[in-house]
């Protein structure tokens, strides 16, 4: 069994059926978490005696028989944004290493009763606060498919690298949908409200979604079913009550109308355009037809949507005064207020958090409240309205993922130009609509993703169609490496 070809629910039914241990997979790619993550960063945590305790109590059910666990010994990296009970999460920040939550989020929960084995937690920016993971205290995840690039997103980088099956990630502005186009791998941001919030820590709680990345569109599938669902402890999820809808299987997607909006790819470079325009030929060939659409204020909405989360950041990470949420600063003993808020905080922050909270505080202000945040709200309104009123004319609409692959040196690059990344993927957060990123094509052997964006709850069509039409996940030269080192036999 080659590790890194093998597919979640593969897995999973080798171990139900017993053709291998949950244990034995499970050291496996603990040996490849630990080899691997020298060269790429990607983890931030690998619990090694959690992971195979995990891994035995697999056994023990399977091995009573007359149980089938839908993610029976598969391994699953979570995003460091996500609690985990059984060690740190530290939100990216170095400040917050001793942060232990004493539970699991949701969604992370849900995987572990379906048999997931939890293998690590994954690289991000502080705080969540970028989509390059060039700011992380660990250093930047890198990309398996050129160490030398970020990979946008740790998660998206250890389901490349073959150092688990599943990624459960996150994505406000983009990140993961950023991260599965740098990798070339499949990831989902789910309608909001589909997928409970529980135990994810957020700068922009408007935005903010748990989101899913995989090397199979099916898996996404699958992990989606299991995770999906009501939670009292998110009331957002009131909306997913009845469930997940299903796809009507093979005749849903002929003739199904996807919409292109060519003024939103005019934006894109040449040698991107070049290379994503052989996917429509796929995804026709697949059964889909293409309608030209519009998208109005398309490019105001990355501007939106920087000001309100720039302005819930400010609010959200107010918090860490140092006095009931985060650590204090050993030097602000004996100062007065200002001076320990402004020493504690000092410590907390690094630059990205500070330049947020202080641009948020600086739009709430009353001179700036009515001329940007409130005209950033209306924009929000009115992105929502214009997708809304494409997709009456079309089931899903076909966006870009990314300007170009990632380049060498972000972590130095101007905060305006980090921003610009987003430009595709922010108004999809606007617009509160599912976005799956699967693979498109190549420029320089880097890959690149294209989006589709569907109606509420339309996640199984969106994993329908690209798992018929999208590019296969092509294997990274880290997971080949890993292959090699492998002395498990399996």
């Amino acid at each position: 069994m080659e590790l890194d070809r093998i597919t979640a629910a593969a897995a999973a039914k080798a171990v139900n059926n017993r053709e291998i241990s949950a244990r034995e997979l499970t050291e496996a790619f603990l040996a490849r978490c630990s080899s691997l993550n020298s060269t790429l960063q990607s983890l931030v945590h690998i619990f090694e005696q959690e992971a195979l305790r995990q891994a035995e109590a697999v056994d023990s059910l399977v091995g009573q028989g007359g149980t089938s666990l839908p993610l029976a010994g598969v391994p699953v990296v979570l995003k460091d944004d996500l609690c985990y009970s059984a060690g740190p999460t530290t939100w990216g920040a170095a400040s917050l290493k001793n942060l232990h939550p004493p539970y699991t989020a949701a969604a992370a929960q849900k995987l572990i009763d379906a048999g997931a084995i939890i293998v690590g937690k994954a690289n991000l920016d502080p705080f969540g606060l970028g989509s390059s993971d060039a700011s992380s205290s660990a250093g930047p995840a890198a990309n398996p498919r050129d160490p030398a690039r970020p990979a946008g997103d740790g998660a998206a980088a250890a389901v490349a690298a073959g150092q688990c099956l599943l990624g459960l990630s996150s994505d406000s502005g983009g990140s993961l949908r950023l991260g599965a186009s740098h990798c070339g791998l499949f990831g989902l941001r789910p309608t909001p409200g589909l997928v409970s919030r529980h135990g994810l820590y957020t700068h922009a709680p408007s935005y903010a979604s748990v989101a899913l990345a995989a090397r199979d569109a099916a898996d996404i599938d699958l992990a989606l079913q299991i995770i999906s669902g009501c939670d009292s402890r998110d009331a957002a999820t009131a909306a997913a009550k009845d469930g997940l809808p299903r796809a009507e299987g093979e005749e849903s997607f002929r003739n199904l109308k996807i919409g292109y909006p060519k003024d939103v790819f005019a934006l894109l470079p040449h040698h991107t355009r070049s290379a994503l325009e052989p996917a429509r030929e796929r995804y026709m060939a697949a059964g889909a037809e293409f309608v030209e659409i519009t998208l109005p204020l398309f490019r105001e909405a990355l501007q939106a949507y920087y000001v309100i989360a720039c302005v819930e950041a400010s609010s959200n990470l107010g918090r860490f005064d140092g006095i009931r949420f985060g650590p204090s600063a050993a030097s602000a003993e004996g100062a007065t207020l200002e001076e320990y808020y402004l020493k504690t905080r000092g410590a907390t922050f690094n630059a990205e958090a500070k330049r947020r909270v202080i641009i948020g505080t600086h739009l709430l202000s009353k001179d700036n409240f009515e001329p940007y945040y409130r005209q950033a709200q209306k924009v929000w309104r009115l992105v929502r309205q214009s997708f809304a009123a494409a997709l009456e004319k079309c089931s899903l609409i076909m966006l870009p993922a990314v300007l170009a692959p990632a380049e060498a040196g972000e972590e130095t690059e101007d905060f305006l130009k980090a921003y610009q990344r987003d430009c595709f993927c922010a108004p999809v957060s606007l617009a509160g609509l599912p976005a799956l990123c699967a693979p498109a094509g190549e420029v320089d052997n880097l890959p690149v993703g294209l989006q589709l964006v569907g109606r509420p709850f339309a996640e199984a069509t969106l994993t329908g169609l690209a798992g018929r039409a999208a590019l296969p996940f092509k294997y990274s030269p880290a997971g080949d490496l890993a292959r090699k080192e492998d002395t498990h036999g399996i």
